[in-house]
């Protein structure tokens, strides 16, 4: 229960949360003065009344600096998330009877932004034309709190954390090369065929420099060797349209060039196994922005049109690819 002093003290908590927690993200009263519009004395007097309520110093004071007391620790803490869900509850219920609209924050991987996203852009803003779309490409993962980001998609299970996930897609790789290559250097029938042909390796300083294929079985580990490598997965995609060799790639930046014929698969009845890359394509979104309504929309559109990309049509499927999902 509140002690009496606490329950005599007359005081705006939220006003005050949101001054500690301000007051502490730009790290003096004054900054936190500033960007609330009011008067330093303003907000000296919420914290000093927050203060008194909670019975407990919330912050170290002196001339130039501010730091939080272990109580102000705690509470800080959970000022943030409450903020956060009730900022989020506030949103939620604007929308409820309007169309989606304002800023929206999105954040891909560039090569699978450039080539799924890119073109989905203006049919999603003929849709909802009052959001304001912001789409982040890069090959880093984002922290979305700290980015301010509604929705990540991403590949691979190394990052999700405190998200919730929506899944995509499986996320397949396979070898493949030019049909020219082929015409060439004849086919590998098994893995250990490998060391006969011209292999092109992508490189990642976090990766494993073999190839790890798998019939669903059994895994086989092999080292390629070959005259081209590169930590940029477009430009091995040049190489291989070439002719140049065999390459890893997951499905979903070659699965046009496989659909048309302009690459073919190496090796049919295996799938390549990729710690990096992970076996899914998801989308990800934090607890507080689940109920949004564009943040909703936006995961329909992508959801419905991105079904399906990191795996092989049905019709170009083996017997033994299919048993590898």
């Amino acid at each position: 229960m509140p002690s009496k002093k606490a329950r005599d003290v007359s005081l705006d908590q939220l006003g005050a949360m949101r001054a500690l927690v301000r007051i502490v993200e730009l790290g003096s009263f004054s900054a936190a003065a500033r960007e609330l519009k009011v008067a330093t004395s303003t907000i000296a007097r919420k914290i000093t009344a927050l203060e008194a309520m909670l019975g407990v110093p919330l912050l170290h004071r002196s001339t130039h600096h501010v730091a939080l007391t272990e109580a102000g620790t705690l509470y800080h803490a959970r000022a943030v998330s409450m903020i956060a869900d009730l900022d989020d509850t506030l949103r939620v219920v604007a929308e409820l009877d309007s169309a989606p609209s304002g800023p929206l924050k999105l954040t891909a991987p560039v090569a699978f932004g450039r080539r799924y996203l890119a073109p989905l852009v203006a049919p999603f803003l003929e849709l909802y034309p009052a959001v304001q779309l912001d789409l982040r490409l890069t090959d880093n993962h984002n922290d979305m709190v700290m980015g301010g980001f509604d929705l990540d998609i991403h590949e691979g299970e190394n990052y999700l954390d405190n998200l919730i996930v929506q899944p995509i897609s499986r996320n397949d790789s396979i070898l493949c090369a030019a049909p020219g290559y082929f015409a060439r250097r004849g086919r590998p029938c098994r893995p250990a065929d490998l060391i006969n042909h011209n292999c092109l390796r992508y490189l990642h300083p976090e990766g494993d420099r073999r190839w790890h294929l798998s019939d669903g079985k059994a895994v086989q580990s092999v080292m390629p060797l070959g005259n081209l490598q590169s930590d940029h997965s477009e430009l091995l995609l040049e190489a291989t349209r070439a002719g140049l060799g065999i390459a890893e790639f997951e499905i979903w930046l070659i699965r046009d060039l496989l659909v048309s014929g302009e690459l073919e698969v190496a090796l049919p009845d295996y799938r390549l196994e990729n710690a990096l890359t992970g076996r899914q394509i998801y989308m990800a979104y934090l607890p507080n922005r689940r109920f949004s309504t564009k943040v909703r929309v936006l995961r329909e559109f992508m959801a419905e049109r991105l079904k399906g990309i990191g795996e092989l049509p049905e019709r170009m499927q083996t017997p033994a690819l299919g048993a590898n999902v």
